[in-house]
């Protein structure tokens, strides 16, 4: 039930596609980049011309000239996802041998299972893992990707490293996309998460105060699949979403998440809102993260986006700036628009420090919580609520805003210099990494004649050109970890010495 090729996704769209886009496509099937886009996430697009403005869709499923260029030399911009076995990675982290887990901080590793669950259900354009689908670690070969029989002995292997860790108390299963995998994968990778945090909670009964290790204490789901296909939100899927809870909760993982992906409000159908709802039901909360590209970046359009999630039950966690690379160009924002957005825009939806104790006791306290959200956003009278953080991937040291300009390019591009972000812990290896510095692959006038391409009247963004530094944001309430009801070991393991 995929689109997999230009002349296909034409034939849906009433071949409206112009012969420039199509070339396109054709040159990037030439060159082996997958291209996979559901029926239904094709039904969103306006074929008429003159319906509704989809751009911000479009830019997900039609590549640019430059990434077709540049796919096959894509070098890895989070140069802590080059793992070797036995050597630590760009961020210090020794991780067990093969590509299942990704780890930056001492809190939270990605878990990236050996299933379906590596390909998604459509290749977005701007794709944060594009250097793992050039390299085919993640692909649309579904049938291939199925559970193998040595599957079920890796993930025992995965978890011991869980259990062993000092640290970790996060575990966030993405890939690809999460829901991609069969419910009965999910079901075996839930079991064994349990019993390896069940193990890890009765192994800190015999360690004294102090030496203790982190617990379990968050479990996410990564997907764009409410989006996507938001019919793979089945009966049983909840069902076993409901029972993970259930048990969990009582073992000290309380926060289940989630993770979604809208990029556009025109995503929010019927259908998918019906997705989010069961999601919910189930007890667990729905946040989201958006990639802010050009289409996304338009006057407005994030503060709606804001204002639709948190409607309807999805709580904004990330905006991240698209990565800087070549094959990026086309949808590219420099970072002066997210800081505009971000004084100008997003500032609407601020809570003080009770207001968002409120609200997060809203969402952990109602199942489901929608209601009361929207209750919530009438009395206090907000429009939305701006719970996300705007941020940066950095090359070895993770997520940050906080940043300066340093230079111009002749061609106006400008060379910002990134330090990481004070708020959260790094591994120690961030005490022997100095500050990144990175140039724009896009001048701001370049940005603001593609804004102009759009129909935008770019005097509306005049200030964007004040922007020169940043810092970044402190974490809204509710993604801050529980505190423990016992003293940790402050020992980091699993680190280069």
């Amino acid at each position: 039930m995929a689109i997999k090729n230009p002349e296909e996704l034409n034939f849906y769209l009433d071949k409206t596609l112009s012969e420039e886009t199509m070339q396109v496509l054709r040159s990037a099937r030439k060159k082996n980049i997958p291209f996979f886009v559901t029926p239904y996430y094709a039904s969103l697009l306006d074929v008429t011309g003159s319906g509704y403005d989809d751009k911000a869709i479009r830019s997900y499923i039609l590549y640019s000239k430059e990434l077709v260029e540049t796919f096959g030399e894509i070098k890895a911009w989070e140069k802590e996802d080059e793992v070797e076995a036995g050597k630590a990675n760009a961020a210090g982290w020794i991780l067990p041998e093969g590509q299942n887990i990704h780890r930056r901080y001492p809190e939270v590793a990605i878990l990236i299972p050996d299933s379906a669950g590596r390909s998604c259900g459509g290749l977005c354009a701007s794709c944060q893992r594009m250097y793992d689908f050039q390299s085919q670690r993640l692909n649309f070969n579904l049938k291939e990707l199925y559970p193998k029989e040595s599957w079920p002995m890796k993930l025992k292997k995965l978890m011991v490293y869980f259990e062993e860790d000092t640290q970790l108390r996060d575990i966030l299963t993405t890939g690809g996309d999460a829901l991609m995998s069969r419910n009965a994968t999910l079901r075996n990778l839930f079991d064994a998460i349990y019993k390896m945090a069940l193990q890890k909670k009765k192994a800190n009964e015999n360690r004294p105060d102090g030496e203790k290790f982190a617990e379990i204490q968050r479990i996410r789901l990564g997907t764009r699949l409410p989006v996507y296909l938001p019919m793979r939100v089945d009966d049983e899927l909840i069902s076993i979403l409901r029972e993970f809870r259930e048990k969990a909760s009582k073992i000290g993982i309380t926060q289940l998440i989630v993770q979604t992906h809208y990029q556009t409000p025109l995503e929010m159908t019927k259908e998918s809102r019906e997705a989010i709802k069961r999601i919910v039901s189930a007890g667990w909360i729905v946040t989201n993260q958006l990639v802010y590209n050009v289409a996304a970046s338009r006057r407005g359009h994030t503060v709606a986006l804001r204002k639709t999630l948190i409607s309807n039950g999805v709580v904004p966690y990330y905006t991240f700036s698209v990565k800087g690379f070549h094959e990026n160009y086309a949808v590219y924002v420099p970072i002066a628009r997210s800081m505009q957005e971000r004084t100008e825009e997003k500032f609407y939806g601020l809570l003080n420090g009770e207001e968002q104790k409120e609200f997060v006791e809203i969402l952990r306290n109602h199942i489901p919580y929608i209601k009361e959200v929207n209750l919530f956003l009438q009395n206090k009278k907000r429009p939305f609520i701006a719970t996300d953080r705007s941020v940066l991937n950095l090359p070895g040291i993770g997520k940050s805003m906080t940043f300066r300009l340093i230079g111009i390019t002749n061609e106006g591009k400008r060379i910002l210099c990134f330090d990481h972000d004070t708020t959260r812990r790094h591994s120690p290896v961030i005490k022997e990494s100095g500050k990144i510095y990175i140039t724009e692959n896009k001048s701001i006038l370049a940005y603001l004649k593609q804004l102009e391409d759009l129909g935008e009247d770019i005097k509306t963004y005049q200030s964007i050109w004040e922007y020169t530094e940043g810092m970044t944001e402190p974490k809204f309430k509710l993604y801050e970890y529980p505190e423990f009801p016992f003293h940790a070991t402050e020992i980091v393991n699993h680190v280069k010495n």
